[in-house]
């Protein structure tokens, strides 16, 4: 019986809802588990994606510090890549992680882009501002030199060689005149000749391939100056494609590998070279000689050296020459000596043996040239700077050995230059090493991939 004051119906009522309640509890119990068992699941893969990502940042973070601290790039190898895929991390013990590496640092382009990242991400950006400087500094001198002209302005008596101011007199030898004139001859025109001919060496020209074209010239017959001349006009003048990328891999080349002259004499004051971190580069294992030369030219070793004193004779012979063909108190002096040699032989011969003073006079030109280039060159593998134009000018350029590597890795793609530096590093930090790296998780049924890399080169800002 109801108690007082409670109608049935309520009763009736509360009885209703109580039993509903109780049909529909079961199934409000399964909903919920359900959501409970799905909310684990998505939390389990949640954590598997952290744990993908995490992995595969943290393989990113064991890069290799020797790498790092030589050569100022970010790698990791595979071996420290391990080290980091540990079950601990996400769901539980059954998740697994592997990865693959990506991004090999012996990939020209992966060379470039952390050469890049490196050189205008950090104090070394001064490094590029001044190398841009000096180019600056060469093309406006350049606008003084007449490189251009070198064809027009060389006589026409240097196509005549040697043999017209020397001419065979085999006929004459009885003659009573001919030991006191070929006594003349050696002193004052075939001594200086032959110092010429000790002096020439072949040219060097790098080609667009990244190959290096040596080749002979013979400036006592005019042969292969033009070529000279079109090569030295566009190596001071002309800026070629991705000059800044270009400027990088030479400015960088310059800062952490070991070349000849690690050092520039300014009066009398040694300035040593160092790299950004500040590590005399001198200082370099012995097994590091030559680096820089083989980067610059394609070859190791001392046939990189000699590729490079081959460079510089090609650059210095055809300043010397142009100083000399411009300069009417040098050519008056040619001319004098010349018009002695061909008077003392005419008087010593009779008259017989008339030499063309045009001809003698380019030969004395030619052979003074090439002992200054070997002089040039001396001084600037001893670490001097030597004036890029030997004349004065308010714009001289001093010029020293590191400039002249500069010039001639400039001169080539980068493409070239990087697939060169990749083996260099390589040799110094054994690899292989990685720039990029893709994690995979796994977990029940379910995979996740994460890529991930260092810092990529669209995220430099540009020089100022």
């Amino acid at each position: 019986m109801p108690g007082p004051g409670i109608h049935p119906s309520l009763l009736k009522f509360g009885g209703s809802i109580s039993l509903a309640l109780c049909l529909v509890l079961p199934v409000v119990l399964i909903l919920f588990h359900s959501i409970l068992l799905h909310s684990r699941r998505t939390r389990a893969e949640v954590d598997l994606a952290r744990g993908t990502a995490l992995t595969a940042e943290s393989i990113l973070a064991l890069y290799d510090r020797d790498l790092y601290r030589q050569f100022g790039l970010f790698a990791y190898d595979c071996l420290s890549a391990e080290r980091a895929c540990s079950s601990l991390i996400g769901p539980d013990s059954s998740a697994g992680y592997h990865f693959t590496p990506k991004g090999p640092l012996s990939d020209p382009s992966i060379t470039k882009e952390g050469i890049a990242r490196h050189m205008t991400l950090r104090s070394v950006t001064s490094l590029i501002t001044d190398a841009v400087d000096k180019f600056g500094q060469i093309r406006a001198l350049k606008q003084e030199i007449p490189v251009s002209d070198l064809n027009k302005l060389i006589p026409g008596a240097a196509n005549s060689g040697y043999e017209s101011a020397d001419p065979v007199l085999s006929h004459q030898t009885e003659a009573d005149w001919f030991e006191e004139y070929n006594d003349y001859m050696n002193d004052e025109l075939r001594a200086a000749y032959q110092q010429g001919l000790s002096n020439l060496a072949p040219a060097l020209i790098p080609s667009q391939d990244g190959s290096m074209e040596i080749f002979s010239y013979d400036p006592f017959d005019n042969s292969g100056i033009d070529r000279l001349g079109t090569f030295v006009d566009y190596a001071l003048l002309v800026a070629p494609e991705g000059f800044l990328d270009r400027i990088i891999l030479a400015e960088y080349t310059l800062s952490y590998f070991k070349n000849d002259v690690p050092y520039v004499v300014r009066n009398g004051v040694r300035a040593i070279a160092r790299t950004p971190d500040g590590r005399v580069i001198s200082s370099f294992s012995s097994l590091r000689d030559q680096e820089a030369e083989e980067i610059a030219t394609g070859f190791e070793g001392g046939r990189g050296s000699y590729a490079m004193t081959l460079f510089i004779g090609t650059i210095r012979f055809v300043m010397r020459l142009l100083h000399v063909l411009t300069d009417e108190a040098q050519l008056a002096g040619f001319e004098i000596a010349a018009g002695v040699v061909v008077s003392a032989v005419a008087a010593i011969t009779l008259g017989e043996v008339v030499l063309p003073p045009e001809v003698v006079m380019w030969v004395l030109i030619a052979s003074a040239v090439l002992g200054q280039v070997a002089k040039d060159t001396f001084e600037l593998q001893r670490g001097q700077e030597v004036n890029l134009w030997p004349g004065a000018s308010s714009l001289n350029v001093p010029m020293r050995y590191r400039d002249y590597l500069r010039l001639l890795i400039v001169l080539q793609p980068p493409d070239v230059i990087a697939e060169r530096v990749a083996p260099v590093i390589g040799r110094v930090v054994t690899g292989p090493h990685y720039t990029e790296v893709s994690c995979c998780g796994s977990w029940a049924d379910v995979s996740v991939t994460h890529a991930a890399s260092y810092l990529p080169r669209d995220y430099v800002p540009a020089l100022p």
